[in-house]
C-alpha cells in the first residue's frame, strides 16, 4: 500500500486523540477517591492569574502561594538561604561534600536537580511562629521607637514592622514547605493529617555561596504544580465578581484582592484541583 498525504492526515489525528486520551486518563485517575489531601485555603494562598495574561486567554487560573520558614510575609520566592539543609540535600540522593572550598562547591552546584516530595503545612506551628516573631519585632520597635522617638530610622523600623504585622495577620500565605523527602508512605506516615499536610512533587536543586569567607550550601526546591491551577468554567462568573479586600489608609498596599474561600485537593499524582469556591467576607 502507497502511503499517502491521507495516510499521514489519519496518523496525525490519531496520534493527537491518543495523547489527549491518555492525558485524560491521568486527570481522571488522579481525581479518583480517595484523595491524598483536601486544604481549606483562601485568596492568601491561591493568588489570581496575571491581567495580562487573561487578556490574551479567557480561562482563570490561579497559583499556589506558598513560603519558606523565617521568610518575609511577602516572600514566595523559592531560593534563599537554609532553605534544604545539607543533611536534608543528601537524604535525598545529592553528594554532600565534606571538605568546602571553591572546587567542591563548584561540583555540587553542577549536579542535576532531582525529582522529590514536599510537605506543605497549613495553618500550623510554622505559621503561629511567623505571627510571633513579627509581634515580637513590633514590641521590640516601639520600645526603641519610645527611647528615642524623635530618630528617623527607628521611625521607619517602626512603620516597617506594623506593616509586616499587618501583612502577616490578614494577606500573607499561612502555606509553608516543612519537610522534602523521596517516600511518600513516610511522609504521610509523619504528617498524618490530611487537612493541614499536603504532599506535592518537587524538583530540588542545589547551591552553595560564601558568606564573610565561610562556605553555605543547601538546596531549594520548586513546584510546578503550584504554577497554574485552572478553575473550572462554571465558577468563572463568580471568580469575576467576588468582593474586594478594602484598603488601610495606615498600610500602604493593604486593598485590592479577591476575597473567597477554595477547597484545593491533592489526587493520587499528588496534583491540585480546585472542588469548591465560596466568595469571601469583605
Amino acid at each position: 500500500m502507497n502511503w499517502t498525504h491521507r495516510h499521514n492526515l489519519l496518523a496525525g489525528l490519531g496520534l493527537i486523540l491518543l495523547v489527549n486520551a491518555i492525558a485524560l486518563a491521568g486527570v481522571a485517575w488522579n481525581r479518583s477517591e480517595p484523595t491524598d489531601s483536601r486544604l481549606q485555603l483562601s485568596e492568601r494562598e491561591l493568588g489570581d492569574s496575571y491581567e495580562y495574561w487573561r487578556k490574551e486567554n479567557s480561562g482563570v487560573a490561579l497559583r499556589l502561594d506558598y513560603r519558606w520558614p523565617d521568610s518575609q510575609s511577602n516572600d514566595y520566592s523559592d531560593r534563599g538561604s537554609n532553605r534544604l539543609s545539607p543533611a536534608k540535600m543528601a537524604e535525598l540522593g545529592f553528594s554532600v561534600p565534606t571538605e568546602l572550598n571553591e572546587e567542591s562547591m563548584r561540583r555540587y552546584r553542577r549536579q542535576l536537580d532531582r525529582d522529590g516530595l514536599l510537605v506543605l503545612e497549613f495553618n500550623g506551628p510554622l505559621y503561629q511562629q511567623q505571627l510571633q516573631r513579627a509581634q515580637e519585632q513590633l514590641t521590640k520597635s516601639s520600645a526603641d521607637l519610645a527611647a528615642l522617638p524623635s530618630n528617623k530610622d527607628l521611625q521607619g523600623t517602626y512603620q516597617d514592622a506594623r506593616e509586616a504585622l499587618q501583612r502577616e495577620q490578614t494577606s500573607a500565605s499561612r502555606l509553608f514547605i516543612i519537610d522534602a523527602g523521596t517516600d511518600q508512605a513516610s511522609l504521610r506516615a509523619k504528617y498524618p493529617d490530611r487537612q493541614q499536610y499536603a504532599i506535592v512533587r518537587g524538583q530540588i536543586s542545589a547551591w552553595s555561596w560564601r558568606d564573610d569567607d565561610h562556605w553555605q550550601l543547601g538546596g531549594s526546591a520548586q513546584l510546578p504544580v503550584a504554577a497554574s491551577i485552572n478553575l473550572p468554567k462554571r465558577w468563572h462568573q463568580l471568580f469575576d465578581s467576588l468582593p474586594v479586600r478594602k484598603g488601610d489608609a495606615e498600610f500602604p498596599h493593604s486593598g485590592g484582592d479577591k476575597l473567597f474561600n477554595a477547597e484545593l485537593a491533592f489526587g493520587q499524582r499528588l496534583e491540585p484541583w480546585v472542588v469548591q469556591l465560596q466568595a469571601g467576607q469583605p
